[in-house]
């Protein structure tokens, strides 16, 4: 249980559990935290730290560019041929990619010139309490009706913002994860990849048409709401739709010409939401938009 420290709100249910990974050595505490892995079930990941622009300065990151990133998502098929609604948005696991175990959480694919990056809500893979990121879990895009028909991911690397990182800031609840799989080419070459919509909330953005997607605890097929999104303050998001319940954390706000951008993620106050009727995101503000770039990410 986790207090959210704004007035007039009590303890909250965040929608996720702790996957069974162990974190790594303390990281450093300036910068954007970038956990690197050399994962086995029984080793835990060697940490480093990119250092962001304003690394030693205790200034605030440089202003969010409000632009979005990369090109459409194309039409994508599985393996097997059938189509897939949509295959850049999957499930996260809480094991490595040949025994993945439960989904806890939710993530899709974002555009980056590596091609192998995906976004989440941080309080997935990091407690907000100092501690390193967490890496080593799986990621299933496209994951339906119990299956994977892309296969399962390794989580090899996160990029936390340090608000989040240190202190659980919910404005800084969003982290960027590297994946791989083994002869495989990028993730974005097989899914297609979102775009990002940096700094939405300033320029706006209230009363914001969103389409919401995340994979609730135990649901084999991911639940899908819509509905306006308005802000709750400058740096969260708020949806008075219901459906999104634990597990949808991380999960996708699509917005745009043919859902093609993402808005949020479910996560930031209240971790998400302490009530499946009503769901709040961080904007990609600033911190945010420093992770990314840290992460690999180019707008």
């Amino acid at each position: 249980m986790r207090t959210d420290t704004r007035p007039g709100h009590g303890p909250s249910s965040p929608r996720w559990h702790v996957p069974g990974l162990i974190g790594a050595a303390l990281a450093a505490s300036v910068g954007v935290a970038l956990a690197v892995p050399s994962w086995t079930p029984t080793t835990p990941p060697q940490v480093t730290t990119a250092a962001a622009a304003t690394a030693g300065t205790g200034a605030d990151p440089a202003a969010v560019v409000p632009v979005v990133t990369g090109p459409s998502l194309p039409a994508v098929t599985a393996p097997d041929g059938t189509p897939v609604a949509r295959p850049a948005t999957g499930a996260l696991f809480d094991g490595a990619a040949e025994d993945p175990g439960d989904h806890f959480c939710s993530a899709s694919v974002v555009e980056s010139a590596t091609g192998d990056l995906v976004v989440t809500a941080a309080h997935c893979v990091a407690d907000g309490d100092g501690t390193p990121a967490r890496t080593g879990m799986s990621f299933a895009p496209g994951y339906d009706d119990g299956t994977a028909p892309f296969g399962y991911w390794t989580v090899t690397a996160a990029a936390v913002p340090p608000g989040w990182l240190e202190s659980g800031d919910p404005d800084s609840d969003v982290a960027f994860l590297t994946v791989s799989r083994p002869d495989a080419p990028p993730i974005q070459q097989v899914t297609g990849a979102y775009r990002l919509a940096f700094g939405a909330s300033g320029t706006g953005g209230d009363d914001t048409p969103v389409t919401a997607v995340g994979y609730n605890d135990g649901d084999e097929d991911a639940t899908t709401v819509s509905g306006t999104a308005g802000t709750l303050d400058e740096d969260q998001w708020q949806l008075d739709q219901p459906g999104l319940d634990q597990g949808s954390s991380g999960g996708p706000w699509l917005t745009g010409p043919d859902d093609s951008e993402i808005l949020a993620v479910t996560g930031g106050y209240q971790e998400g939401g302490d009530s499946p009727d009503v769901s709040y995101g961080a904007d990609l503000g600033p911190a945010v938009q420093s992770a990314y770039r840290s992460a690999g990410g180019t707008d």
